[in-house]
């Protein structure tokens, strides 16, 4: 073999093992599905088991589980990623400060929890912690919110500021209509909320979301939820989220 062709060779396989190495410093993402037992372990770890829960007008405190379609997705400079969410996933119902905490959770490092308190003639959010992991990195963001007095009659709407240290989100919700939502082949009456929202600040974009909560007690019946902004965080990311949730059953777990 010539000493050109040696050369060339080695060379390859130098680049081979560089790139081989490469790979295996390069930083993993693979999320995990947050289960059912989870959720109804950390229910039970709040200390609301013993009892049903909520008061009159709101739902009972438990886990809820809802057929999910869906996915969150990052784009960077040098990595991206989208994490699927179908399947099933669990909105924690427990006691807050005020009314009731609601916790929805799809992945170990996907979760939303709000927590509302009674304003009006409904609730408003006071408090909002949102979630995400990519590549083993978590991003927690917690953010304190203002609302006017809410309004559950036709054509109604009520606003809020949530914020967090470098950002926040300002949201217009407006009571879209009434309709039946059918939930285990039964029929609810159901009020169809519309928020807008625009994220401003370290972190920039717009989300929309659509609810159908249970006039009778706000149970969360139905979310579509759309949302994209981008983040000046590790040198530039842009973050995309769609997805649909359904309830399976209007009894939770406990």
């Amino acid at each position: 073999m010539g000493r050109r062709r040696k050369i060339a060779l080695a060379g390859a396989g130098c680049v081979a093992v560089l790139a081989a190495l490469a790979w295996i410093e390069r930083p993993r993402d693979e999320p995990v599905r947050a289960t059912l037992d989870e959720a109804v372990r950390s229910f039970r770890e709040e200390g609301d088991a013993a009892g049903r829960g909520g008061g009159p007008g709101e739902p009972a405190l438990g886990v809820y589980r809802y057929r999910t379609r869906g996915a969150e997705s990052v784009d960077s400079l040098v990595l991206d990623t989208t994490h699927d969410y179908d399947g099933v996933s669990t909105i924690v119902l427990s006691r807050g400060r005020c009314g009731e905490r609601e916790r929805w959770q799809v992945l170990d490092g996907r979760w939303t929890e709000v927590e509302a308190c009674p304003t009006g003639e409904g609730v408003a959010p006071v408090a909002v912690t949102e979630f995400h992991e990519f590549f083993g990195v978590g991003q927690e963001d917690r953010l304190a919110c203002r609302s006017s007095a809410v309004s559950r009659r036709p054509r109604g709407r009520f606003s809020s500021v949530c914020r967090a240290e470098d950002f926040s989100v300002s949201t217009v919700t407006r009571v879209a209509g009434f309709q039946r939502v059918r939930v285990g082949g039964r029929p609810y009456e159901a009020v169809h909320l519309a928020s807008r929202s625009r994220i401003r600040g370290a972190n920039t974009g717009t989300a929309s979301r659509d609810e159908w909560r249970r006039r009778s007690d706000d149970l969360l019946l139905r979310r579509s939820e759309r949302s994209e902004a981008d983040s000046g965080r590790a040198g530039g990311t842009h973050y995309r989220e769609r997805y649909t949730i359904e309830l399976l059953s209007t009894r939770p777990r406990r």
